[in-house]
């Protein structure tokens, strides 16, 4: 069924490529404008709302671990790519919230995450974790508004 010589993960990649690309076809003729703008995420706009990963992808073929942006090792293969990550978060998430304000941005980080994970790479992967945390320490904060005003909508606070 399969050609000699290709691995069972560069075809699980190439796999995953293509049904990444499939599904972003879906989404952008499934969902229309006006209805993208009332829930969220969709294919025309789910790359604006997923918080970046703060650190360069891994290579899929490695079999080494490599010092991530925290400074302990994790698999070399991660973090998968920005566009393996929107589409995992689309996948999951049909209704991501596209607001400024603090909760919209928590739930934001704490889906992209969720999505990293199931790609089967840890957060620490990513400085993701960390810029989360620096958001959800503002909950108790009376000036939070003031803090989140002028930031971008997946910025966080410097710590």
């Amino acid at each position: 069924m399969y050609r000699r010589g290709v691995s069972s993960r560069t075809r699980k990649l190439v796999i995953g490529g293509a049904a990444a690309a499939l599904l972003g076809s879906a989404l952008a003729v499934g969902t229309g404008m006006g209805q993208a703008a009332e829930t969220g995420a969709s294919a025309g706009n789910i790359n604006a709302l997923v918080p970046a990963l703060g650190f360069s992808p891994g290579n899929p073929n490695a079999t080494a671990d490599r010092v991530g942006p925290t400074g302990v090792n994790v698999p070399g293969r991660c973090p998968p790519t920005q566009a393996q990550v929107n589409a995992q978060v689309a996948l999951k998430n049909a209704n991501l919230p596209s607001g400024t304000d603090l909760e919209s941005r928590i739930q934001r980080f704490e889906k992209t995450l969720s999505a990293i994970q199931d790609l089967k790479c840890p957060a620490s992967s990513t400085t993701l974790l960390g810029r989360l945390n620096s958001l959800t320490a503002l909950r108790g904060n009376a000036n939070r508004d003031n803090i989140l005003r002028g930031l971008g909508l997946n910025e966080t606070p410097a710590g």
